[in-house]
């Protein structure tokens, strides 16, 4: 063989071993539909890719691309969305510093929430100055593009499901997350060890600073004040709801635990157990109750108390189903005095997986053993009826364990700075 021939082989092969590195989905456009993010097309505009926010009260769609994205991929379009960026965040500074004078001044704060408050308006001032002396540089990793209504020329949404999965990517550092399959991403996660969960408080705490209609400063304004001001909780199953920390009367919690247990041995609990002949197995009774009743009950408790938010804990079991659902919420009260849900997440667990350490931990506690002496003192509750209960206690822990780790990061995240999260709440009319 030449040395004219071995070297064009030499390319040749080359070539072929590039191209073979050559990752799946550099080869041709994945379609909007098998993409992880969403796309809105503009008229007389570029193609965005990103995560879409929601309209705003006008009726624009707000949606969140990646900055280093669209530098990249439409220059002319990121520019001119920058200074787009700088005008708002410099009004929602400025709006923000007023509002921080009339809260000082309508709380009086002291000890840890005036500290709090005094360093976020020392912040704000800086921030703005730095604008103004045009040396602030903008260090959220996503920028907003409100898009008029006329504008929008085609929208392609994805279920949270899917959005997770490229937030999970971007949280992760995957290159060309706007450009890959959602199936493509999901398996590159897998290999890092990298879970795709459903959060989309996660995205809003990215953003850069935005102004925010009243509902949602009195929103933001309840979050810090449950913990610097004055915390209020309920909890509680369905619609009995009670102040955390709060107990039954004695006599009463007694006959609430035994009627309690009359009903689910008598009625579904029984049948699950042991279904009478040619019935099958009847699934637990009732239904959660509508927000309205126990919202406004709960609501006016904490009028009474003089906060502007609390948290409320609800559990549902059912038993035919073997699942336990422990949802939690913030509700905040809003200008116009109505109260509202301004943060909510519902956590499942399978009642039917044994969990040895947390039914231990069940079956030494003081109480669960008075109630088992119940139990045993009125003739209900055999030993496998025990262990359901216990099975259905150890995964109401668990839940509850997810449900405030959830909780803690939404609050957490609204306590680090008075400008983050971006906070999606409606305007009252």
């Amino acid at each position: 063989m030449s040395p004219a021939t071995r070297r064009r082989l030499a390319i040749l092969i080359g070539l072929v071993l590039a191209v073979g590195d050559r990752p799946a989905h550099a080869d041709k456009p994945i379609p909007a539909s098998d993409l992880a993010v969403d796309q809105v097309s503009i008229k007389g505009g570029p193609k965005l890719l990103g995560a879409i926010l929601g309209r705003e009260a006008n009726g624009a769609l707000a949606f969140a691309v990646r900055r280093d994205w669209l530098k990249k991929a439409h220059p002319k379009f990121f520019d001119s969305t920058l200074r787009d960026e700088t005008a708002e965040t410099r009004n929602a500074l400025a709006e923000l510093q007023r509002r921080i004078e009339d809260w000082r001044k309508e709380r009086a704060p002291e000890g840890a929430f005036e500290f709090f408050l005094k360093k976020e308006a020392e912040r704000v001032e800086k921030e703005l100055k730095a604008i103004d002396a045009g040396t602030r540089d903008e260090g959220a990793p996503f920028m907003v593009v409100d898009v008029a209504p006329a504008k929008v020329d085609r929208v392609v949404g994805h279920p949270p499901q899917r959005r997770a999965v490229a937030q999970a990517a971007w949280r992760a550092g995957v290159a060309d997350v706007e450009s890959r399959s959602a199936a493509s991403l999901a398996q590159e996660l897998k290999k890092r060890n990298v879970a795709a969960v459903d959060d989309a408080d996660e995205l809003l705490d990215l953003l850069p600073p935005r102004r925010e209609n009243d509902a949602a400063w009195a929103a933001r304004k309840a979050i810090v004040e449950y913990q610097h001001r004055k915390p209020l909780d309920f909890q509680g199953t369905g619609g009995l709801l009670l102040k955390a920390g709060e107990k039954l009367q004695a006599a009463n919690g007694a006959k609430l635990i035994q009627e309690l247990i009359q009903s689910l041995a008598g009625g579904s609990l029984q049948d699950l157990l042991d279904p009478p002949a040619g019935k099958p197995a009847r699934p637990a009774t009732g239904s959660a109750p509508a927000d309205g009743k126990w919202l406004a009950t709960v609501s006016k408790t904490a009028a009474a108390e003089d906060v502007s938010g609390f948290r409320v804990t609800r559990v549902e079991q059912n038993i035919a189903a073997s699942r336990v659902e422990v949802e939690t919420r913030f509700v905040a009260r809003l200008p116009d005095g109505s109260w509202r849900t301004v943060w909510q997440h519902v956590e499942k667990a399978d009642a039917s997986k044994p969990r040895e350490d947390a039914e231990q931990q069940i079956l030494q506690d003081p109480q669960v053993r008075a109630a088992l002496d119940l139990v045993k003192s009125v003739g209900i509750g055999g030993e496998e009826q025990v262990k359901l209960a216990v099975r259905f206690g150890a995964a109401t822990m668990e839940a509850q364990k997810s449900a405030d780790s959830r909780f803690y990061q939404f609050r957490d995240r609204c306590l680090s700075r008075l400008d983050g999260p971006v906070l999606r709440v409606p305007p009252t009319k």
